[in-house]
């Protein structure tokens, strides 16, 4: 026999008596078994009728008042993080012998990973697996931490409403065990298809950017999901469904009445197909480099092209640059400094000479240019390029650099990605680094063939903030045709530039650059 002292329920009401307690410590334990309602650690003793679940802590080696004192710090956290059933109680079990156990009651739930089995039932599903990503994606925006993934870590109740009943949280890993449990999901439910991935997958993404309001989340997830296991050709299918509907560019605000150009001017972007792709990499809010770059495209008919991140950042004039690449048709992606002028974050990579920039252009632009910075793709990929702002080894895409100390591991990586070239800026500096049988090198001539190389990582250098000496707007032209890149530079009148930067107090270093090209 025990004495049972209720310490309280999570919504501070009394649902249960000593006596039903000791009554339900005397039926018989429920085996934890894979596959069954009940599994956990063997240290954790089960005992459950129709109606309610006791489990008993049984690892806990704690006297009386140590385990009040846990019961009470795990109730009030409980309490804060609101995740488990109200109803729940937590109980100190003290034996006549003065031994003490941590359990706790709780009304009997049906548990995900046997109640979402059927195929029949998939609209259910898609709603029971919906609400799991709310109640773990919620709890990780407002908490910091994480709960156990594992589908039995989650029950419904007859009324519909999903609970969390684990006892323990972890400290949020920015969705990478999340992605590795997505992974489960494919490979677990035979009666998956690719209907039901791509609904899931978008519903996903909702909740990403309802609770989270950063379109890098799925970036994240699909970028970890991309080294995922697939035991069949049919499993892998899947998962690439999942991952192109990740790694789709949200739907974009355009510009409202502060934009001159007009929402039905905005050029439609569409995918490349031509022989010459322009390269431009980190503008820099420098509007009279960007214009000089792209009359010559449009006075050499090159109509197609990439802008490889970091439109804004370092430069005054953020708002006329969003505008005049609004009016093209290039493809875009996300920078570094994109990212923090439309989230506000500058935790990475950012010098306190960069963040006062940054904080400028939050405040010279809207919300609605920032809404149209946030939702570019931090990657684009098509069948016989890839594009991204900083290193396609990096999760973020747009944080890590491409250079001497770093360009073995990327081509690596490309290697055992079966990734031939990759575009990129970040380092303000062209050239190509590249690999031929296992030999590289890097590359820096005026015209660069990449026909002999298994791997190549091309940088067009800055338009609007060059780093290697040269003052002149840099970008490339990549001939499809004949895969060489041309590298270009330009120059143009960056006094009226520096003449704004000054005016608006812009860290001095800034200016320097411009006039010295490093």
């Amino acid at each position: 026999m025990w004495t049972i002292d209720i310490i309280g329920a999570i919504d501070r009401q009394s649902y249960y008596n000593q006596d039903y307690i000791a009554e339900l410590l005397t039926v018989d334990l429920q085996a934890l078994v894979v596959g069954t309602n009940f599994i956990g650690r063997p240290s954790t003793k089960i005992f459950a009728n129709k109606s309610d679940v006791i489990k008993v802590r049984s690892e806990l080696d704690l006297n009386a008042d140590q385990a009040r004192g846990w019961i009470r710090q795990a109730l009030e956290k409980e309490r804060h993080l609101a995740v488990h059933h109200p109803h729940k109680t937590w109980l100190l079990l003290i034996g006549h012998g003065g031994e003490c156990l941590v359990a706790n009651i709780c009304p009997r739930l049906h548990p995900l990973h046997t109640t979402i089995q059927a195929a029949n039932q998939r609209q259910k599903n898609l709603e029971l697996l919906n609400a799991v990503f709310n109640i773990y994606f919620s709890l990780a925006k407002s908490t910091g931490f994480k709960l156990d993934e594992g589908l039995s870590n989650f029950a419904v109740s007859d009324e519909g409403r999903v609970y969390y009943l684990d006892d323990e949280y972890y400290p949020w890993d920015d969705f990478a065990t999340f992605s590795v449990m997505l992974g489960v999901y494919i490979r677990s439910f035979n009666w998956l298809d690719t209907e039901f991935i791509e609904d899931l997958a978008r519903s996903l993404v909702k909740q990403l950017q309802d609770i989270f309001q950063d379109n890098e989340c799925q970036v994240i997830i699909a970028r970890e999901l991309q080294a995922i296991f697939m035991p069949s050709p049919e499993k892998e299918q899947l998962l690439r469904a999942l991952i192109t509907i990740l790694l789709q560019p949200p739907e974009s605000k355009t510009m409202l009445a502060t934009n001159p150009v007009g929402a039905d001017q905005v050029k439609i972007k569409r995918q490349i197909s031509g022989r010459f792709i322009a390269l431009l990499g980190d503008v820099h809010a420098n509007y009279p480099a960007l214009c000089r770059v792209l009359d010559y495209l449009k006075a050499e008919n090159i109509d197609e092209g990439i802008v490889l991140g970091d439109i804004v950042g370092y430069g005054p004039e953020p708002k006329a640059c969003i505008e005049r690449l609004q009016d093209c048709a290039f493809q875009i992606i996300k920078g570094n400094h994109d990212y923090a002028v439309a989230t506000g974050d500058t935790s990475k990579g950012f010098s306190s000479d960069a963040k006062v920039v940054v904080e400028w252009t939050i405040n010279e632009l809207s919300a609605d240019y920032r809404h149209w910075l946030n939702a570019l793709p931090a990657v684009i990929q098509q069948d016989d390029w890839y594009a991204v702002h900083g290193s396609p080894m990096d999760p973020d895409y747009f944080y890590a650099y491409v250079y001497v100390m770093t360009y073995h591991d990327n081509l690596d990586y490309m290697q055992q990605n079966n990734l031939g070239l990759c575009l990129h800026g970040h380092s303000h500096s062209p050239g190509v680094f590249a690999r031929n049988n296992q030999n590289d090198s890097h590359e820096m001539g005026k015209t660069v063939n990449l026909s002999r190389f298994q791997q190549a990582l091309v940088s067009p250098g800055s338009v609007g903030q060059p780093r290697n000496g040269n003052t002149d707007s840099q970008f490339a032209i990549y001939d499809r045709e004949r895969r060489q890149v041309i590298f270009m530079a330009l120059p143009y009148d960056n006094e009226p530039v520096i003449a704004k930067m000054r005016q608006h107090n812009f860290p001095e270093s800034f200016s320097l650059r411009l006039l010295q090209g490093r």
